[in-house]
C-alpha cells in the first residue's frame, strides 16, 4: 500500500510487555474497538519480556472476542493468539500485490483483506476463502469495513467510488461514486443507516444507505488531506480533522455542524478518537507533539494537554473502560495515560525502532497490541488488568 496517503490505526504491558508480531497525509479511520487496519505503509520469539510477531505492513486487525488478531506480512495474513502471542491458525495467502487494509466482521466468523487486486473474504478458522474474490473496482482497494450486524461490507477504492457488498453472498449492492480521486477510508455509523467516506480531495463525505445519496455538501475538516476520522459511540457525531489545528464536528443524520469546532494548540491533528463510555474525545496536536482530552458536551479541555512525546503521535485508542488512553509517537514509543487525572501511568513502553503507528486494546483491556515502522506488532501485558 501506499504510505504516503493512508495510516494504520493499535497491547502494551504496563511494564510488563510480551513479544508477538506524515508529515505525510496520514490517515487513519477509527470506527470503534472493531476499527479496521488500514496500511499506513512464524512463530514469536521470547525478546527482553516483549512477544514480537512480524508485522511488515504494519496492519492489525483485532477479532471482536479479542482471543485472536492478524497482521500481514510477506503477503500473508498472519493469526496469533492474544494470551500467549503464538500462531492461531495457518496463514492465509492474500495473493498478489500489496494488502491495504484489513477487517473481521462483527461476529469474527469472516476476514476481509484487502489490496491492490481487489477484497477477498475469508474463513479464518477454517483457513480457506468464502466465495470468489470481490471484483468491481478498477484500482486497489484502500479500505474495508463492516457494520454492526454483518448485512453490509464497505470498500473504498482508488477510482473513487465506495461499493457496498452483501458479505454472506458476495453479492454487489450498490456503487457510490463519492470523491473525486482515490477514496482514502469508509467507516459505518453504529447504528448501520449511515456512511462516511475521506477523499484525496480532501473532503468526508456522508451517504444515506436506504437511499445511496449523499447527506449534505461534502464536509471541509480543514486545509489540505483528512488526516482522522470517527463516529462517536453513540452515533450522534462525526469527528475528522485535517492539516489545520481544528476538530470539527457534524451531525451524521444531517451533516451540518453540531456546535462549536474544537480548537487544539497547533496542527495538523494526526490522530482523533472517542472513548466508549465516557464523553471524550482525544486529539494530537503535530506542531508540539501533545495531545489533549476533551468534553464533547462541553468542547473544554477534560485535563491538562499530556506531554512527553518527543515526536507527532499519530496513534490514539482508549481501553473500553475509558479509564486509560495510549498514545503512540513518531519517537517509538507508547505511553498510557489515566483518563481522569491526565497522570502518566507507568514509564513509557518502548520497543519500537521508529514511528507507532497502531495500537489496539483488547475488550477485556489486558493486552494492547501495537504496530511500527520497524516492520514489528508487539504484544503487551498489562498487569493486574481486572476485565473491563
Amino acid at each position: 500500500m501506499n504510505t504516503k496517503n493512508l495510516l494504520a490505526v493499535a497491547l502494551v504491558g504496563l511494564l510488563a510487555p510480551i513479544v508477538v508480531t506524515g508529515p505525510h497525509p496520514a490517515l487513519a479511520a477509527d470506527h470503534s474497538e472493531r476499527s479496521a487496519a488500514t496500511n499506513p505503509r512464524t512463530a514469536p520469539a521470547p525478546q527482553n519480556g516483549r512477544t514480537v510477531v512480524p508485522g511488515a505492513d504494519g496492519l492489525i486487525a483485532l477479532r471482536p472476542d479479542g482471543k485472536v488478531f492478524a497482521t500481514v506480512s510477506d503477503a500473508r495474513v498472519h493469526l496469533w493468539a492474544t494470551a500467549t502471542g503464538r500462531a492461531a491458525g495457518a496463514p492465509l495467502a492474500a495473493g498478489a500485490g500489496s494488502v491495504n487494509s484489513i477487517m473481521y466482521s462483527s461476529d469474527g466468523k469472516l476476514l476481509a483483506v484487502a489490496g491492490d487486486r481487489g477484497v477477498s473474504l475469508w474463513d479464518p478458522v477454517a483457513g480457506k476463502r468464502s466465495g470468489a474474490p470481490l471484483t468491481g473496482h478498477t484500482g486497489a482497494v484502500r479500505s474495508v469495513a463492516f457494520d454492526a450486524d454483518d448485512d453490509l461490507m464497505a470498500t473504498a477504492g482508488a477510482d473513487g467510488t465506495v461499493r457496498l457488498w452483501d458479505p454472506a453472498t458476495g453479492e454487489a449492492m450498490r456503487t457510490l461514486n463519492a470523491h473525486a480521486g482515490p477514496v482514502g477510508s469508509v467507516a459505518f455509523s453504529p447504528d448501520g443507516k449511515r456512511l462516511a467516506s475521506t477523499g484525496a480531495d480532501n473532503t468526508v463525505r456522508l451517504w444515506n444507505l436506504a437511499t445511496g445519496r449523499p447527506i449534505g455538501e461534502p464536509l471541509t475538516p480543514g486545509p489540505g488531506p483528512v488526516y482522522a476520522m470517527s463516529f462517536s459511540p453513540d452515533g450522534k457525531l462525526l469527528a475528522a480533522s485535517g492539516a489545520g489545528n481544528v476538530v470539527r464536528l457534524w451531525s451524521p443524520v444531517t451533516g451540518k455542524p453540531a456546535g462549536q469546532p474544537i480548537t487544539t494548540s497547533t496542527g495538523p491533528v494526526y490522530a482523533l478518537t472517542f472513548s466508549h463510555h465516557r464523553k471524550l474525545l482525544a486529539t494530537s496536536s503535530g506542531g508540539d507533539n501533545t495531545v489533549q482530552m476533551w468534553n464533547t458536551t462541553t468542547r473544554r479541555a477534560a485535563t491538562e494537554p499530556l506531554t512527553g512525546h518527543t515526536g507527532p503521535v499519530r496513534a490514539l485508542r482508549f481501553n473500553r473502560a475509558g479509564k486509560l488512553l495510549a498514545t503512540g509517537s513518531d519517537d517509538g514509543t507508547v505511553r498510557l495515560w489515566d483518563t481522569v487525572t491526565g497522570s502518566l501511568r507507568g514509564a513509557p513502553l518502548t520497543g519500537h525502532e521508529g514511528q507507532v503507528w497502531a495500537l489496539r486494546f483488547t475488550r477485556n483491556g489486558k493486552r494492547l497490541i501495537t504496530a511500527g515502522a520497524d516492520d514489528k506488532v508487539r504484544l503487551w501485558r498489562i498487569p493486574g488488568k481486572k476485565p473491563a
